[in-house]
């Protein structure tokens, strides 16, 4: 019967592993560190249960011989919400399948209207900094002739919004700019259509 003593050498790794900072339990670390000996996209390999694509996105692939994956809010081991991971995004020139959609619109309250709605689809949690920040941003707008501002939507893509005001003077620019797919992008075209 083995004893502790020789039970040791084996168990101590396990019982003495550290949590990475940006990660809420060790199970999930060790899974997004797997690394296969056969393939080297973890899509490819059935063993892969989990796993982090370049815009810091947690997800669960799908093994059907494509790069599906369905993007997780939640740890798999221990159930805490996962945080979002900063990511510096590359320059949009380095990037494939980025959009940019460009509107006018009349008022701060409808560049509001439009970052909660675009920020509901993309399931980004936003906290109430955010809130404060989109506030004061478009006040800022309605009374300073020179005012801009951006905003970082993360959650299963990545959208930046840029609101700046017009030559004309009556009317804000917004810009949003990120890996935007056809259905979110034909969302925030008929919204914007809605609200002009």
């Amino acid at each position: 019967m083995p004893t502790i003593a020789s039970l040791l050498p084996r168990i101590a790794p396990i019982v003495l592993r550290r949590r990475p900072r940006d990660l809420c339990c060790t199970d999930l670390a060790e899974h997004l560190a797997f690394e296969c000996h056969l393939h080297r996209d973890p899509l490819d390999c059935a063993d892969a249960v989990i796993f982090r694509d370049g815009c810091g996105r947690i997800g669960l692939p799908i093994h059907d011989g494509g790069s599906s994956y369905i993007a997780i809010r939640y740890c798999p081991w221990c159930g805490a919400r996962l945080r979002k991971q900063p990511v510096e995004l590359p320059p949009v020139s380095d990037r494939q399948h980025v959009r940019v959609i460009t509107c006018l619109v009349r008022d701060p309250t409808q560049v509001r209207q439009l970052l909660a709605r675009i920020s509901d689809w993309v399931d980004n949690d936003p906290t109430e900094s955010d809130r404060h920040m989109v506030l004061a941003g478009t006040e800022r707008l309605s009374s300073e002739s020179d005012a801009e501002f951006s905003y970082r939507m993360d959650g299963w893509t990545a959208v930046m919004a840029y609101a700046t005001k017009a030559p004309d003077a009556k009317h804000i620019r917004l810009q949003f700019v990120g890996e935007i797919d056809d259905i979110l992008a034909a969302r925030i075209e008929t919204l914007i259509e809605v609200l002009g």
